[in-house]
């Protein structure tokens, strides 16, 4: 799958599911691929990645034919432009909150005269070999994911999503729970009624709209209901820490051992 296909999945009313990586182990990222996912976000705004380990972390998701999806952190130019010539199918820029910083995301993703991005993509190419396929299809593939986790961006959505070239929003509830004046109160009615607004004013722009949420299946289903397009269902630090001890619990449970 590449950006192209995963954008057309995106538009076409089927809920898509992903996952987070955000170890900096490619033997984790291969993993969480290997067992079945279409597209990953990696979480490079938080996560302590360099140049070296985000490059070979991108490399080990492509050669799984999984869209690779990287989250910067922050809105750079030179930043973005490093993370695609490193292989990254799209770019997740974070706290946007105006049409013009929109617009700079945008721009910063896309060749001219599309955009600003400047030309040496060679792990994206696979050291040139293959150019021809990059440089006539890379403008369309690339995914330019914007989140929405602020209340300016709220206010501001309409303008933000009628900026050309932007592919999706995710919204982040945390962060829009604090821009709200309610810290990690993810149930406030004021921070509910933000998200049921972005995702009304996404769907009738066209544009998908996930979210990053936490919880089990039934709090998952009940994102679907609401009309999100995709969603990220874990992390992978999660999943190794919950299966590891739900099988210790049990054990436990069952013996009486330590």
């Amino acid at each position: 799958m590449d950006g192209i296909e995963l954008k057309a999945l995106w538009q076409s009313g089927t809920p898509s599911y992903g996952a987070w990586i955000t170890l900096c182990d490619p033997a984790v990222a291969a993993i969480v691929c290997n067992a079945g996912y279409e597209w990953v976000i990696v979480d490079a705004e938080h996560m302590p990645y360099n140049p070296q380990t985000l490059r070979d972390i991108l490399g080990v998701i492509r050669a799984r034919g999984v869209v690779p999806i990287v989250r910067v952190a922050d809105n750079d130019a030179a930043l973005i432009k490093q993370t695609l010539d490193w292989g990254a199918e799209g770019i997740m820029v974070p706290l946007l909150r105006t049409a013009e910083e929109a617009r700079r995301a945008a721009a910063a993703c896309r060749y001219p005269p599309l955009g600003i991005r400047g030309w040496n993509p060679r792990d994206a190419t696979d050291y040139f070999r293959d150019t021809a396929h990059y440089a006539s299809t890379i403008n369309e593939r690339v995914i330019v994911m914007l989140q929405v986790e602020h209340a300016d961006a709220v206010r501001n959505l309409d303008e933000i999503l009628a900026v050309p070239g932007v592919d999706a929003i995710l919204i982040g509830p945390a962060d829009l729970s604090f821009s709200l004046d309610h810290p990690l109160d993810i149930g406030h009615p004021e921070v509910q009624q933000a998200i049921d607004l972005t995702i009304a004013r996404c769907r009738a722009a066209g544009v998908p709209v996930g979210i990053a949420p936490g919880g089990g299946l039934e709090d998952l289903l009940g994102w679907v209901r609401r009309g999100i397009s995709f969603l990220p269902l874990g992390f992978d630090f999660v999943w190794i820490g919950e299966a590891g001890g739900t099988i210790l619990r049990q054990m436990r449970e069952a013996t009486g051992g330590r």
